[in-house]
Order: structure tokens, then sequence, then C-alpha cells
């Protein structure tokens, strides 16, 4: 493979801004441009094609610090932001690939870094099952319902103190069960290990992989799984038929994306560096979000 030199992807205007456009078809073609440019730098090994966006957390307290990230405090604007990103990243429209993988994080309630003594790591989100529902939730659900997004991110914190990663509640019953998510949900990084390290849910390793991944989450952002599953196993705390459903729906993916199947047979593949950071990404696209945003 000739790898070319790669000019700089297009850059967008900061979340909080283009929430405050309030205009949901720039949005998604916003989302266009950047899974396009994405593709093309995966073409050139530059790049993978699972990513660790949106953020679509609610933004209501500025000693978060993270707001900027975000499209803002409304939990129907934020679910209409994620809706057209996460259409326009994935961009199935019947093509037999997806283009890229989404990940909506954090899940869930997570709008703390370090504040007052406490940080992100033993943070314990206390929620009433109202607030859960119409504040916490409707993001997440229009992640999963409308916008089909195929990853979630479960987060640092605890809620209502039980670890968001290894919570069977609001893993299982909501997301895939009422909600009908058929896609993976992955830890943040190093969160699986938080379970038993900051908030103390469990007491031994085993016991730990035991509790993320029956919990919910299949996929480990750091290498708790891999160092502790064997002995999860051996222990019987979990069972190879508890992998072998993990490994599907993670295989899944990576298959829809047309990882194992030859370069040609996706049209993706023929994009190039000459698609990244183009003349109508800038002009268009690029200007359009500035515009709207101020």
């Amino acid at each position: 493979m000739t790898i070319y030199k790669i000019p700089n992807a297009t850059s967008f205007p900061q979340v909080i801004n283009l929430g405050s456009t309030f205009d949901v078809p720039l949005i998604k073609e916003m989302a266009k441009v950047i899974s396009t440019e994405a593709r093309a730098m995966y073409n050139q090994g530059r790049a993978g094609l699972t990513f660790f966006a949106p953020n679509i957390n609610l933004f209501r307290d500025p000693r978060w610090g993270r707001g900027q990230e975000t499209p803002g405090e409304d939990p129907y604007v934020i679910s209409q932001y994620v809706n057209s990103f996460a259409r326009g990243m994935q961009e199935e429209n019947g093509n037999k690939y997806m283009k890229t993988v989404v990940t909506c994080k954090h899940f869930a309630a997570y709008d703390l870094e370090n504040w007052n003594g406490t940080d992100r790591f033993h943070f314990n989100a206390v929620v009433s099952p109202q607030d859960l529902v119409e504040t916490y939730l409707p993001a997440f659900e229009a992640c999963v319902r409308e916008g089909n997004a195929a990853s979630i991110m479960c987060s640092y914190n605890a809620v209502n103190g039980i670890p968001s990663c290894a919570n069977d509640f609001l893993q299982n019953e909501i997301v895939r069960k009422q909600w009908g998510f058929e896609g993976y949900i992955v830890s943040d990084c190093g969160a699986i290990n938080c379970i038993q390290s900051t908030h103390k849910y469990t007491s031994t390793n085993a016991d730990t992989v035991a509790a993320g991944l029956l919990g919910g989450c299949d996929l480990d952002c750091g290498s708790f799984y891999q160092q502790h599953a064997q002995e999860a196993i051996d222990n019987k705390t979990i069972t190879e038929a508890d992998i072998d459903v993990t490994l599907t729906r993670l295989f899944t993916y990576r298959m829809r994306l047309g990882m194992f199947d030859p370069p040609n047979d996706t049209s993706y593949h023929s994009l190039t560096p000459a698609d990244v950071n183009t003349a109508d990404s800038q002009v268009n696209k690029f200007y359009d979000a500035i515009t709207c945003s101020l």
C-alpha cells in the first residue's frame, strides 16, 4: 500500500457551539464529512473506524470543566444532535457496510471531573428515578433508538451506589431490553478497574470481571479483562458462554465495517487523501457550521 501525505482534517466548531445552531441537518452533514475523512485516513493506515464520540452528557454546571465537548444542557436538543451525528458518522442507508462506528458517552449521569475532594473515579451520582428518566437518559435513548449507534461507553462514576460499568439495571435492563440495543458497550479507559479499586463494589479480581461482563460491559478499554478473565473462568464466576456473547457483539460490528472482507468490496475503499479537508468541506460545511454557531 502506498502511503500518501495526509492533509489536516477539516476542523469544526466546538460541540457546545454546534448545539447552539439548532440545525439538525447541519450536524448530519458535518458528521458525513468527518466519517469520509476517517475512512480516507483508515485506508492509509492512519486511523481506526471506531470513534469515542459523541459526548452527550448534559452540561449544567460549569465546574465540570468539559462543557465545550457537549451539545448543551437540554435533553431534547442533545437527543436531536446525537441522532443526526450518529446517522452521519455511520451512514448505512442500505449500504452493506457501516462507514464508521460511533460511541455515545459517558453513560450515565456523568458530569464531574474533580471537585471539592471528589473525582470522577470515586463519584457516586445519586439520581432519583424521575430525574434519571427525564434528564439523564433521553439522549442515550435517542442514541440507540433513533441514531442506531453501534456502541455506548459506560462511565467511571457510580449511579446510586452501583458502578456504571457493572450496572445490570442500566446496561442490560434499560439499554438492551427496553431500548432494543444490539451493539456493544465499552468501558471508559480504566473504568473496569474502578469497580474494585475506587468504588469498592467488589473485592476480588474474578468478581470484578464478572461484575463488568455480566453487568453489560463487553469491552474493557484497559487491561483488567485481559489480565483477569482467565481467573474468573477458572473460578466459574463467568463462563466461556458469557465471553461468546460478548465476542459475538464485538465481531459483528467489525464485520459490518468490512474489516474481514477484501478492501475492494466496500465503496469506502476508494476514498483517498484527496477526500480530506476538501474545498467543499472548507467553503460549505465548515463555513455553515461557523456562521450558524455564532
